[in-house]
């Protein structure tokens, strides 16, 4: 029998089945576990909830963290997927200073922020 070259057990192989278990109540990621997180870290609380970070510079600039996407992309609109919701920018001269896979810069004269779900 062959050796497994993960656990190195005989007769195991690499095609292995895999079995999954669930975990726990007390050892899943929960809301409560993500606030205590949050707290001892002096953090807010949606730092760890994965929800996207506004930044706003006045009305001439946002930063957005957990950016997902753009959905649409026009001089007066731009609109975005950030997770749970899609957020659209409006305004005149809107354009996309930089953009990461996590985040995004819009510059412009920002008149309105709509936020739908």
């Amino acid at each position: 029998m062959k050796e497994c070259p993960i656990n190195g057990r005989k007769g195991c192989g690499i095609t292995a089945k895999r079995r999954w278990y669930r975990l726990p109540e007390d050892e899943r990621n929960s809301p409560e576990k993500a606030n205590r997180l949050a707290q001892a870290l002096q953090l807010p609380a949606s730092a760890l909830s994965g929800a996207a970070h506004f930044e706003l510079c006045g009305n001439r600039e946002v930063i957005v963290d957990g950016c997902r996407g753009v959905l649409e992309y026009d001089e007066n609109r731009i609109r975005i997927n950030t997770g749970k919701m899609v957020t659209c920018f409006c305004g005149r001269g809107l354009t996309i200073k930089c953009l990461t896979p996590e985040s995004l810069i819009v510059i412009g004269f920002i008149t309105s922020i709509e936020f739908s779900v």
